[in-house]
Order: C-alpha cells, then structure tokens, then sequence
C-alpha cells in the first residue's frame, strides 16, 4: 500500500530529517498522554543526541503540520492533538543544523505513525555532524591560504560506488579548513592552484589517501559527532608549458577543458594565452594526464580526449580532436507473449520516458571523479536517443510502474549482463528495449525486536537486470507491499534505518548474511515474505 510520503530541503544548513524512517524511532511502554473529553490527546516526546544520549534542545519537531521547539530537556509537548480522523497519515519530523536523521546522513522523511505510537512517549534520536579539519603546509612549514579542499563522500548508486562532492572550505591564511560533513567514508581532495601568489609554482592536486590503480582504497571513517584532522602537504611544483590544439577549431566558444591526472583528480585547464597560430598555451606540472574536451550546443555537443606528458626538458603539445558525440536511438517494444487482451491504459505500452532510462558510467565508478550519466533526449523529429561521451556504461531503468524491461539490446550485446562500450565514431544502432507488464508481487511484514516495526525493505535481483535493487519503506505496523516486480529470484534483507550499499556487489551484504532470505517471484502471482529488520547498532555508524 503506497504511503506518502513528505518532502523537506536543507539548503544552508545540515538540517536533520525526520527520523522515524531511520529507525531511531522508539515509543516507551507505558502511556503518558492524555485523552480529554471531546477525544483529542496531548502527544509528548524528547529529542535525544543518538551518540552521546543527551538531550538536543531547540531542535524544530512537527506533527501533521504543527510545530514546536524541543526545551532544554529535549522535551516537546503537543496540546490538543486530534489525528483520528486524519485519512491521509500521521507524520512527525525533526530537525536542527549540525544534526542528521541516520547514522549515514541520509535525508528522508517520515511515512505515518500509529494511533497507538501516539499515544505513548515518543523517543526521537539525531546524529550530530561530524568534522573533517586540517592544514595545508608546504614542505618548508609555508602556510598554504585560499586553496580549496573538498570533502568526498562514499555514496552508491546502478553503477557501484562512487565519490560525491560533500563539502567544500577555502583554507585561511594559516592554511586552515573546517568541514562539517555526515557521518560515512570520505577522501579528501586539494585543488589545483596554478601559479601560487608570490612564487612561480603551483600546487599539484592531489587525493587523501590515494586512490591505487585498482580503483579501490582506504578512506577515512568519520562516525557521527567525530572529528579527524589532518596535516596535509601538497606539493608545489614548477609548472611547464603545453600547446593545445583544437582540431576543427569550434565555430563559436570555446570546449570546456579538464585534465585528469594519473592519481583520478580532476581539474579545469585555464589558459594562459595563445602559443601559435590556431593553439593555446596551458600550463600543467610534469606528469601524464587525461584532458578531455567538451562542447554542448544541443543536438551539437562534440567530444575530444588526448593524452599529454608534461616533462620539464621539452614543450609539449596535445591536439584535442573534436568529433560529434555519438546518438544512439532508443525503440521500445511490448513483449509479444503477454496476453494483453485489451486496449486499455493500463495495457497500452509505456513512452521511454516513463521507463526512466540511464546510461550510466561505470568505467570510473571507483575515482574520484565520480560517474558520468547519458539522459533521454526526445528530438524535434519525435525519435528519442542517448548522446555519451566515449566510454563504458551500464543501462538503468527505473520504471517503478506495471513495465519492466524484460531485455535490452544494442547489436549483439545483451545490456541487462553486459556493458555498452560507446567509442569516437560509433554508428548509430539502436537500443531496443523489450518491456512487459507481466508482473508477480510480494507482500510481507518487517519485524524489530521481535515487534512488527517500520523499517526499509531491499530486493536484490540475482538475475539479468536493469535495476539492481527495488527498495521500500515499511508501514507503521511494518506491513510492505510490492505491487510490480519483475519475475526472477532475488535476496531480500530489511533494515531498521535507510541502509546505502552497493547492491550489485555480491559480497555487499556479507555481513548481515544471516538476515538475508531468497524469494522467487512469478508472473501473475503474489508471495509473502516477514524479514526481521537489522538493527541500528550492528550497522556501522
């Protein structure tokens, strides 16, 4: 049964979500409310730091629209509370900057809570931020002032993992920064600062810890409320001259360009000045680096990519050359063995856009540039197509309707189990895409504690897929109802909060192996399946 659920912002500060769905939800066993004459109830509660269990004054709690502030006992009270005849759910959220709803930092707010939840003493619980600080020195105890740092966080996604920017400070004049982050893994990076003021050398950017040539690596740990620091040096370096040409020279503008060292940082080239006639002049640090050039007019967008080494004994010289970015039509047709026996909505076959199509990147998945991403693009001429820069890319649907897609094609290669590999110059074969609506479904219950609780329900398909997980959120009474699955076989695991993994990483969930239960769902059929939830705490914070 769909719950609906709110939407809330947080655009200045680090506001926290509603915490109910991240299982930091407990209700006392005991009553405390009160019930006048005419039915309406006073709801009382206290907002509690899930680290340190003191209380969090101030913190902003609302209840279906009401609000009030926590006092300086974390406590809030809501007078003359009637929710029984509310149809469209019960809903408390809570927020303060410097607080989080989940351990990971995710924000998502709450679906309705009981009669009964309300009733009794509600228990709210935030995870305070957590802290990245540091210096920037050079290697002769030089402070480093105004160069930037970024925090990346360990985030998921179709493709696997990926980097995502968290935060980023400006180092002060004695070569300072302060992030205040979510809890989770982080790498920091220091940006390129070419030509430092007062000398001739510019910073070379750089990754903390490094990332290894196979894409995997340390990270720094941060728990909720923790702070690390770090000393960091980076290295300042002389910086030699590169003439760039770009081949055809673009009629109007000029591409974006970014240089990709062999450590996967990433930064933009400026240019210094015209080296020859029909080049640039740009300046880089010894070393072999990627640059990629981009230009997007439209149905215009072109693409380049080069390498250059920068040695100090010679001048360099890169020739970017321009080329369309390949377009690869999409065409969607409806399996031809379902019985569809009428002409109805609910059998007419879904517009590709309704099917929520992406390439994703996964050729970079593990580095800190993160991924890249190809969205359906409907032409003038009606016809819809993905234009990806050269690379390597998985297929992502996320339908969440009646359709599925049943198969995917791209020539000879399956893109449910391989990979499409685009290149400078590829043709213009479509995708096809097979969908169908023939569907199975599972319903079920989530269990904490051994009390049918509200938690988060993961479907992990084992088979060809493109999507590689369905998630839901359990209702107040830990009911689940999964209307539209595909059939095949698939790992189910619930957790008391929002749980952030690699889904189709195998070993993902290796540690909570013993709540994983398999299911194989059938077209035109409804299983059931209880899942006991994993608790908060043997999730690493």
């Amino acid at each position: 049964m769909p719950t609906p659920l709110l939407k809330l912002r947080t655009y200045l500060t680090r506001l926290l979500c509603p915490v109910m769905l991240c299982g930091s939800l407990s209700i006392a066993q005991t009553s405390s409310s009160s019930a006048a004459p005419n039915g309406l109830i006073s709801v009382s509660g206290q907002v509690l730091n899930a680290v340190s269990k003191a209380p969090v004054p101030r913190a902003l709690v609302q209840l279906n629209g009401r609000a009030v502030l926590t006092d300086h006992e974390g406590k809030f009270t809501f007078s003359q509370f009637d929710g029984s005849g509310l149809t469209g759910g019960r809903f408390i959220q809570v927020q303060k900057p410097g607080y989080y709803a989940a351990s990971d930092g995710n924000a998502i707010l709450v679906a309705s809570i009981s009669s009964d939840q309300l009733a009794s003493p509600i228990t709210l619980q935030m995870y305070p931020e957590s802290l990245l600080t540091g210096t920037l020195i050079a290697s002769d105890g030089t402070p480093l002032s105004r160069v930037s740092v970024t925090a990346r966080r360990l985030t998921y996604s179709d493709t696997g993992q990926q980097w995502t920017p968290a935060g980023v400070n400006m180092t002060n004049s004695r070569g300072e920064f302060r992030l205040a982050v979510a809890p989770g893994d982080y790498k920091v990076e220091t940006g390129y600062q070419p030509r430092m003021a007062g000398t001739s050398k510019s910073i070379i950017p750089s990754i903390y810890p490094a990332v290894s040539s196979s894409n995997t690596s340390d990270f720094i740990h941060l728990a909720a409320g923790a702070e690390e620091h770090l000393d960091l040096r980076p290295e300042l370096v002389p910086t030699y001259p590169v003439s760039l040409r770009i081949d055809p020279s673009p009629d109007r503008g000029f591409p974006m360009i970014m240089a990709q060292s062999s450590t996967g940082a990433t930064f933009p080239v400026s240019f210094s000045r015209f080296a020859t006639e029909g080049s640039r002049r740009i300046e880089l640090p010894a070393g072999t680096y990627t640059l990629t050039a981009t230009i997007n007019a439209g149905e215009a967008s072109e693409y380049g990519e080069t390498t250059v080494t920068v040695t100090p004994q010679n001048t360099s010289e890169a020739i970017l050359h321009l080329a369309p970015a390949p377009t690869i039509p999409v065409q969607i047709i409806a399996d031809q063995s379902q019985s569809s026996t009428s002409s109805t909505s609910d059998n007419a076959p879904p517009s590709l856009q309704q099917m929520g199509l992406m390439l994703s990147d996964t050729q970079h998945a593990g580095l800190i540039r993160g991924n890249g991403q190809a969205i359906l693009t409907t032409g003038a001429d009606h016809v819809s197509y993905f234009r990806p820069a050269p690379g390597t890319y998985r297929l992502v649907s996320h339908s969440g309707g009646r359709w599925y897609v049943k198969a995917a094609a791209y020539g000879t290669t399956d893109l449910l189990t391989q990979d499409l590999v685009v290149t400078q110059g590829s043709g213009n074969s479509p995708i096809v895409l097979t969908v169908s609506n023939q569907t199975g479904a599972l319903q079920g219950t989530t269990v904490s504690a051994g009390v049918p609780s509200s938690g988060w329900v993961y479907l992990i398909p084992t088979g060809p897929s493109a999507a590689s997980v369905f998630p839901m959120r359990s209702n107040s009474d830990g009911t689940y109802n999964f209307a539209y699955l595909p059939p095949g076989d698939y790992q189910a695991i619930a957790f008391e909060q929002r749980h952030q993994d690699n889904y189709r990483n195998r070993e993902a969930l290796s540690h909570y192996s013993t709540y994983i239960k398999t299911i194989t769902i059938n077209a035109g059929n409804k299983a059931s399946l209880d899942l006991v939830a994993v608790p908060a705490s043997e999730v690493a914070p």
